[in-house]
């Protein structure tokens, strides 16, 4: 008699949810390897009979009740493989999830089931698994397959998953972390949905640090207007920041170009007027008008925009072109605030002039002068600088010059090969 000796599945898992198996036919060669195999026992072929006949026959739904008799006995090696085969290409004919996955146990079970598919085996295992909410279950066969090094049906967010269904989140970021990294050493990028997939499930936790973490971890893997605002956005509600430092993520906001609708240019223009930075609100407001986000009739225009050029003139050819031409002894916050101006206006050698002043007299906030200098700097393009000005910041503005710092690698990362163009689509045969 002849056995199914040999299967392999291919189907796609395209969202979260159980699959089916697919048996395709027995190929020549797999036929050749196996023909010194091991023989079923007299007592495996006798019931295994009945079952091929069955599902050869007319009626193939007749052979289940068969077969669900024959899973029920107590095989090993060679008996419990094949039952396996059987009981999965009858359960792929009858479209029965369960039979499937019964024969698939018992195929792992045997070990003899071939050491090139023991990954897909233990894939389709646990996609039976989690599609039956056995989370447990699931995490140990998607994770041995993980190991065994399938990487098939993008299939990682699901081993992931498992974890936070089981209510392990501190678990589940650990594999997320395992799985981006091993993604990122290998020729395949971690996909941008990974990230954002790690992103919402440490926001979940309510642990605000451990958003901050991620938000970064997206925008420095996939930068782009949202990704940084996200990230800047976690920042915010892991600190106070006072109005200063709120000042400063604003401008790296605008920098990543992360100011996306009218508000945050009016958060940004009201907080440089506060200060009586009058460049630095035409600046930003000019932007928006330029990128359509702040219309002509927007009442920021009439309100901010207008009035901050009127003072522009006056305002330089008051400010002290160095640090020496301050009267008095002027202060470090003096200091400081001079080169805010200075910042605003883009003559950033000035600017980094007086934060370095500030930084010289008594009391200085170093951190404020720091961070001005590395911002400057950055502005100028001159980003070896300004990292390591970043590179001095501490406290409350760590997180901040740190994401910086991520930004200004994404600005010098060499360019990345353009992708080879997609070969065309093979011709359909005449009809």
């Amino acid at each position: 008699m002849r056995f199914i000796s040999h299967f392999s599945m291919a189907v796609a898992l395209a969202t979260v949810g159980a699959v089916a198996l697919t048996a395709v036919p027995q190929q020549a060669e797999a036929a050749k390897k196996k023909a010194k195999a091991p023989k079923n026992s007299k007592e495996f072929t006798a019931v295994i009979l009945p079952v091929q006949k069955a599902m050869e026959g007319e009626d193939p739904a007749s052979a289940k009740p068969l077969m669900d008799n024959v899973l029920a006995q107590s095989w090993t090696g060679i008996d419990q493989f094949v039952a396996g085969q059987f009981a999965v290409n009858l359960g792929v004919k009858l479209k029965d999830q369960g039979l499937q996955e019964k024969g698939l146990t018992a195929m792992v079970a045997s070990g003899l089931a071939p050491a090139e598919q023991l990954p897909a085996f233990n894939f389709y295992l646990g996609n039976f698994a989690f599609g039956g909410e056995r989370w447990s279950e699931a995490q140990h066969y998607f994770q041995a397959a993980y190991d065994l090094g399938y990487r098939g049906n993008n299939f990682e967010p699901l081993l992931a998953e498992t974890y936070f269904k089981q209510n392990m989140p501190a678990e589940g970021l650990a594999k997320w972390e395992q799985i981006i990294s091993d993604a990122n050493a290998s020729q395949t990028k971690a996909p941008e949905t990974w990230y954002r997939l790690a992103r919402d499930r440490a926001l979940a936790t309510g642990d605000m640090g451990l958003y901050a973490k991620w938000a970064a971890k997206w925008a420095g893997a996939y930068p782009s207007g949202d990704s940084w605002g996200d990230a800047v956005a976690a920042t915010r509600r892991t600190s106070k920041a006072d109005s200063t430092q709120n000042l400063e993520l604003l401008r790296f906001m605008k920098a990543a170009g992360a100011l996306k609708s009218s508000n945050d240019y009016k958060e940004y223009a009201e907080e440089a007027q506060r200060k009586n930075l009058f460049g630095e609100v035409v600046a930003v407001l000019e932007e928006g008008q330029q990128n359509g986000t702040v219309g002509a009739s927007h009442p920021l225009i009439a309100e901010l925009l207008v009035p901050a050029r009127r003072e522009v003139s006056g305002d330089k050819a008051s400010l002290p072109a160095q640090p020496s031409g301050v009267r008095g002894s002027g202060s470090s916050s003096v200091m400081m605030n001079f080169a805010d101006v200075w910042l605003g206006y883009k003559d950033f050698d000035k600017a980094v002039a007086f934060y370095e002043a500030g930084l010289a007299k008594p009391n200085a906030d170093l951190n404020r002068g720091y961070m001005g200098i590395g911002t400057a700097r950055a502005y100028a393009g001159e980003y070896a600088a300004a990292k390591q000005a970043f590179g001095k910041v501490s406290g409350t503005r760590a997180p901040l010059a740190g994401m910086w710092q991520t930004w200004i690698d994404q600005q010098t990362a060499p360019a990345a090969p353009e992708a080879a163009p997609a070969a065309a689509p093979a011709a359909e045969p005449a009809s």
